[in-house]
């Protein structure tokens, strides 16, 4: 892909994205979770870190797939001609 195509291509599925890195986000604090529920706190409590930061990034995806929904379908609504009934 060109560049301007790859920014189009994820300009239309950038609430896809977004819920994906959600997934993966969720993924990741799962597996921290897990070594923190057998006594691993890792060096310095690093799974405990690890999981802050992967619950953080989670939401701050999701908050990213939501406002781009929301501006698309703002967008979609403002695209569409008004009638005015008489």
């Amino acid at each position: 892909m060109t560049g301007g195509r790859m920014i189009l291509w994820i300009g239309r599925h950038q609430v896809g994205l977004s819920l994906a890195m959600v997934v993966l986000w969720l993924a990741n604090a799962t597996i921290q979770i897990i070594a923190i529920a057998n006594g691993d706190t890792g060096t310095n409590g690093r799974h405990i870190f690890s999981l802050v930061l992967a619950l953080l990034l989670a939401v701050l995806s999701a908050a990213s797939a939501v406002i781009a929904l929301t501006s698309r379908t703002k967008k979609t609504a403002k695209d569409q001609p008004h009638r005015v009934d008489p």
